[in-house]
């Protein structure tokens, strides 16, 4: 993020921070702190990410999925600023950062920090947020040549270097205007921001129109505020990084089982050698029993030579321990054993790539295929097959564009898979009457789905639903986060605050062996 576009993000932020309350801390991945406020009686989340690459501060009314345990710096942030007020916030908006106060004596300020991330400290730095020296404009074609115009004047960022750079060649003047009006800073926060996408995917955020050569065939589209723009643009980034990271870990063992079964299958490939020259004995064995009245059946020899059927004689190395005739009978008896063994090992390289292709296509769990561990820590032979952990409370769909779907076998299946959805989840559930809970998993709120989706979604709701017998059921769709527990109710039931939309779907009984992932419906 553009330190420019920091300070106008901060400025619109400090409007909703001062007053606001903190209700909670969490860490949902590493380097990415979750703030939630309580501010004008609505509940807010504070998102940073740190870091180097694509750090982000955004303000959004949707939450990551959390870890069942906190983590350590959560734990800490919240016993140090858990249900303080805020001040007006500090901005050192060149080193992209901002120090809050918190309510209470002596007074703590909250730093939030693009580079280092969320933290809590007692006193501040001298010359936190103080402005930077700005030269004159006139002068900027030269300050852009010097080596260390970045420690010289460190709000010349790399974006507004290029910028400037650029404007050089076409219009100085329209360059010495923005440096004006980016010294004046964001006033009242009313220009407008530019945000650039690539196929549609937002990929950066500035506070001026960037020249074409800047954009690098991005499109432009005016965002009326920083915090609009960066909300754009970070929900994707960040939401689907981390359903993109939670997603690798879920396949890292699958992974692990696939190079573990390869590996295998390369050593199947040498012991193929091997078992092929132990066959290939056989030939030799044919060629001694052919000659064996001319040798003499009870000779100790270390080699021999025997005339082929096409008239080529071969010299044969024999075991000078062993009589012609028992050497002749080693290789009809290894040429036997490497026969058997041959089918043996393309039955256990059918079986191996059988595995390879179900791991692939996450047909098989990979504990069905790696060895497991007892108590003691030592492997066991050949596991049996596993099913999913949780198969018995919820089945698993994968529908016709990809989209993992959940829905539950009962009400502990239902309340199961309501604690696994993400806020902007999508939930289904049969109107008027009884049926299965399914939640259709998204990468990030908003993400749109196709209607061939939205339509199986509610199929797999309806065969297992009060109206499952009737051809057609009436299922609503409600987002994850409108979707509230009853307390003191039964398991699995809920209150509705909100349905989006109501789908009105034909029944067929194969949709379930259509869609499944879990192998046992």
């Amino acid at each position: 993020m553009d330190a420019h576009v920091f300070r106008r993000l901060a400025a619109e932020l400090a409007q909703v921070l001062t007053g606001s309350r903190i209700e909670r801390f969490y860490a949902p991945a590493p380097d990415i702190t979750t703030i939630v406020l309580y501010a004008a009686g609505l509940k807010q989340n504070l998102l940073l990410r740190a870091g180097r690459r694509f750090p982000l501060l955004l303000l959004t009314p949707e939450r990551p999925e959390n870890p069942a345990s906190p983590a350590a710096h959560a734990m800490w942030l919240r016993k140090h600023a858990g249900g303080r007020r805020l001040g007006a916030p500090l901005v050192d908006w060149v080193n992209r950062r901002m120090a809050v106060p918190l309510s209470g004596s002596p007074v703590r300020w909250l730093v939030l920090c693009l580079r280092e991330g969320v933290t809590v400290t007692d006193t501040l730095e001298d010359g936190f947020g103080s402005e930077p020296t700005w030269p004159d404009h006139a002068r900027f074609a030269s300050i852009l040549e010097g080596r260390e115009v970045w420690a010289a004047y460190p709000q010349y960022t790399p974006l507004l270097r290029e910028t400037l750079a650029e404007l050089a060649e076409t219009d100085p003047m329209d360059a010495q205007a923005l440096l004006a009006d980016l010294e004046y800073g964001p006033g009242d926060c009313t220009a407008d921001v530019y945000l650039y996408s690539r196929e549609d995917v937002p990929e950066m955020v500035s506070v001026w129109p960037l020249p074409a050569a800047c954009a690098k065939g991005m499109t432009e589209s005016v965002v009326p505020s920083a915090m609009e723009a960066v909300r754009l643009m970070g929900t994707q980034s960040l939401f689907g990084g981390m359903v993109r990271q939670k997603k690798a870990e879920e396949v890292a063992p699958a992974n692990a089982a696939i190079k573990r079964l390869r590996k295998t299958l390369h050593k199947l490939d040498s012991e193929e050698r091997r078992l092929s020259g132990m066959v290939a004995g056989q030939a030799d064995a044919l060629a001694i029993q052919a000659e064996l009245w001319r040798i003499g059946a009870d000779s100790r020899l270390a080699e021999i030579e025997v005339t082929l059927s096409d008239g080529s004689v071969k010299r044969i190395a024999l075991d000078s321990l062993r009589t012609v005739r028992g050497n002749m009978e080693r290789m009809f008896h290894q040429a036997m054993r490497g026969k058997r063994g041959l089918r043996m090992l393309n039955e256990r390289r059918d079986t191996l790539r059988r595995q390879i292709d179900a791991l692939e296509k996450g047909e098989l769990e990979p504990d069905a295929v790696l060895p497991r561990k007892n108590a003691g820590g030592r492997q066991k032979g050949r596991p049996e097959p596993a099913a999913h952990p949780d198969s018995k409370l919820y089945q698993r769909f994968r529908s016709s564009d990809g989209f993992l779907m959940l829905r539950g076998r009962n009400a502990k299946g239902n309340h199961e898979i309501l604690n696994k959805a993400m806020p902007h989840d999508l939930w289904f559930h049969a109107e008027d009457g009884p049926s299965a809970h399914l939640v259709l998993r998204l990468e990030f709120p908003g993400q749109e789905v196709p209607e061939r989706t939205m339509i199986e979604a509610a199929q797999l709701v309806g065969v297992k639903s009060w109206q499952r017998d009737g051809g057609q059921a009436r299922v609503m769709c409600a987002v994850a986060r409108h979707v509230r527990k009853v307390k003191g109710a039964a398991v699995g039931a809920v209150h509705v605050g909100r349905m989006e939309r109501s789908l009105l779907v034909d029944l067929g009984q194969d949709i379930e062996k259509t869609l499944a992932v879990d192998t046992v419906l």
